[in-house]
């Protein structure tokens, strides 16, 4: 999926995506009495504080629109037009379908339903992400840090979402909150499991031919390569070995352009736990 180019695909892949979060938001989260996560949590807190406070019932949709607006003011500058416009489309997507589909309860057993919701939300969000879009709010913030610091921010959100959490169990129900950390740890995990953005991996390639393979790769990434000499010793032939490091999602377009120079390379692909130094991380557009 991280390879499609048409946009009426990635589009129609953020409105799956919505249509994920949206049926974990209202059968599973909402029949629980969860918990969500980022701007989703801060508008349910909201909504229940007014509640309480003054007895007005605010819908979802307008209110998580809003929020997600002055988010996005925020880092404007630093996310690309395209992922902001397929931000948005997954935004405006959740708030429709939260209000048009209907409840319905499947199971009254709250760990299914945290486990579940959270398995649907973090798929949702994949999805949204994987097409090149995000699923809005903490996601802006997130994917700002991501790309300025080069690493993930999802322990971080974790954490913003268990001070939610604690609030919540302050100011409505303890019991709610600690079931809501399931659904949100499910969620996170399928997230940093399934988004391969920020994943490292190093490649090196056995070639005998290193100019026609680093013109390849540098015409479809941009990161540094190093080349070594060296000796097969099986056929005392002469060898070079070419090493890079590439984030996961840009492995199969490197390999296409590797095999098209030089059908007979050998290639090793590692995961890369932590880089230090300079390394360009392609920017969202």
């Amino acid at each position: 999926m991280s390879r499609l180019k048409d946009r009426p695909m990635r589009v129609f892949g953020v409105i799956v995506g919505a249509f994920l979060s949206s049926i974990a938001l209202k059968i599973f989260v909402r029949n629980a009495s969860l918990l969500p996560s980022g701007v989703t949590g801060v508008t349910t807190l909201i909504q229940r504080e007014v509640d309480v406070m003054f007895g007005w019932s605010i819908p979802f949709g307008p209110l998580y629109l809003v929020l997600n607006v002055l988010i996005f003011l925020l880092v404007a500058k630093h996310i690309g037009k395209k992922f902001m416009a397929l931000s948005f489309v997954h935004i405006i997507f959740t708030s429709i379908f939260v209000s048009i589909i209907p409840e319905f309860t499947l199971t009254n057993d709250i760990i299914l339903l945290a486990i579940f919701g959270g398995i649907l939300n973090g798929l949702g969000v994949t999805l949204a992400l994987k097409m090149g879009g995000s699923s809005g709010g903490i996601d802006f913030i997130s994917i700002y840090y991501s790309t300025v610091k080069n690493k993930p921010m999802w322990d971080k959100v974790l954490m913003f979402n268990i001070a939610l959490l604690i609030y919540n169990g302050y100011r409505f129900d303890w019991t709610l909150s600690f079931y809501s950390i399931i659904y949100q740890f499910v969620s996170t995990e399928i997230l940093s499991n399934y988004h391969d953005r920020y994943k490292l991996s190093s490649l090196r390639i056995i070639t005998v031919q290193p100019e026609p393979v680093s013109e390849a790769i540098l015409k479809v990434v941009r990161h540094g390569i190093t080349r070594f000499e060296g000796m097969g010793v099986y056929h005392r032939q002469s060898r070079y070995m070419l090493y890079m490091v590439v984030n996961s999602f840009e492995i199969n377009d490197v390999l296409d352009a590797i095999k098209n120079a030089d059908p007979t390379a050998f290639i090793e692909i590692s995961n890369v736990y932590r880089i230090e130094g300079n390394f360009r991380q392609k920017p969202i557009d």
